[in-house]
């Protein structure tokens, strides 16, 4: 059975719904699992997009919010940039600004971050030349992050390949936090719960279990930039 979304992406597509995220994906310059992610639920499409399909489809930005299932949530922010021309430079004077974004400020309360596109074995410490470029953002979507992480580098859910994951280091645990953790050399992220002995952490549709000993905390998401266009 489809849903509201599926159906108007069937009327649009003169009553054929096989290959119509694909061709509304290329109207919109996103990716085709993006529109995917929309039409099961598992993420909303923001307000900018609400307006842009509400013209695609001669629809008002409300009937086109109605179309969508409840987003499955996180416990941290995600932002949406529908943006190109990211600088490939470690050089800190060459950075890439969000000034497009759809929640910016101006340049003067934004800071700039470390990106990563491999993640050293070593954070939160790093050394200049283990930086694949610096993103200036605004102060208020960066919520405290001290350095961004690609999402494919992880294993957390709900996160497209081309997600940027904003990080503030922390070496402690905390209850209610999706963390980035680091155990035997790898990278993971786990959602943190208190449990009735202590901390447990889990991954999205597991069990919670006890925190492994070997593992030590990284970081805290605090953040998620999404559709990022390279």
């Amino acid at each position: 059975m489809i849903n509201k979304f599926e159906k108007q992406l069937e009327k649009w597509n003169h009553g054929v719904l096989r290959g119509a995220q694909a061709k509304l994906a290329k109207c919109l310059h996103v990716s085709t699992a993006t529109v995917a992610l929309w039409a099961t639920g598992k993420r909303h499409p923001s307000k900018g997009y609400i307006h842009q399909l509400g013209k695609i489809f001669g629809l008002d930005d409300y009937t086109v919010s109605r179309l969508f299932l409840p987003a499955l949530s996180t416990s941290f922010p995600s932002w949406t940039a529908a943006t190109t021309g990211l600088h490939d430079s470690n050089d800190h004077s060459v950075t890439y600004s969000a000034d497009n974004f759809l929640y910016t400020s101006q340049i003067k309360n934004s800071i700039s971050l470390p990106f990563f596109t491999h993640l050293p074995s070593n954070l939160p410490a790093y050394q200049q030349t283990q930086v694949a470029e610096w993103w200036t953002l605004p102060r208020r979507i960066t919520q405290g992050a001290q350095f961004l992480i690609p999402a494919k580098q992880t294993d957390l859910p709900l996160c497209l390949a081309d997600d940027i994951l904003l990080i503030t280091p922390t070496t402690e645990w905390t209850a209610g936090k999706w963390m980035l953790a680091q155990k035997s050399g790898k990278y993971l992220i786990r959602r943190i719960v208190q449990g009735k002995k202590g901390l447990k952490w889990q991954k999205k549709g597991s069990a919670a279990t006890l925190i492994s000993s070997h593992a030590k905390p990284i970081g805290i998401v605090v953040g998620k930039l999404t559709n990022i266009i390279f």
